[in-house]
């Protein structure tokens, strides 16, 4: 069975519900699931591959892709002004509103000043490594 974004627009409870439905399907058959929500992801796939211009860039398991970057993801809030800088200096892989305030996630072998803290990861931030990593590549 493939379901293409099965969860866009539904609210919590039938989220919550589908997820449990295709579980539940998962059990009999091969379920692919196309999304963009890496929520669903963690919650329902025991494997998953990251996949842009039509090439496979990273497959397996996601906590086994989240664990390869333990350690190396660092987050630091940021005035917005100064987020091109950070840019230039540093592979910032996101930008993050929290509570009207921006934090950035840099991927670094150690933590890049003082003032950053490391990460707990999650997919989210395997996504945008993976997807920068690529960008770079490419260039």
């Amino acid at each position: 069975m493939i379901v293409d974004e099965p969860t866009a627009g539904l609210d919590p409870a039938e989220r919550l519900r589908f997820h449990n439905m295709l579980s539940e399907i998962g059990e009999n058959v091969v379920v692919i699931l196309s999304t963009h929500i890496v929520e669903d992801v963690s919650d329902l796939c025991s494997r998953m591959a990251i996949i842009a211009s039509g090439r496979v860039l990273v497959s397996g398991e996601p906590q086994s892709a989240i664990d390869a970057l333990r350690g190396r993801v660092w987050k630091k809030i940021v005035p917005r002004d100064q987020i091109a800088a950070y840019e230039r200096q540093m592979p910032v892989i996101s930008t993050h509103l929290v509570a009207g305030r921006t934090a950035i996630h840099v991927l670094a072998p150690s933590r890049p000043d003082p003032l950053f803290e490391e990460v707990s990861v999650d997919l989210e931030d395997v996504y945008f490594s993976t997807l920068r990593h690529a960008d770079q590549k490419a260039a």
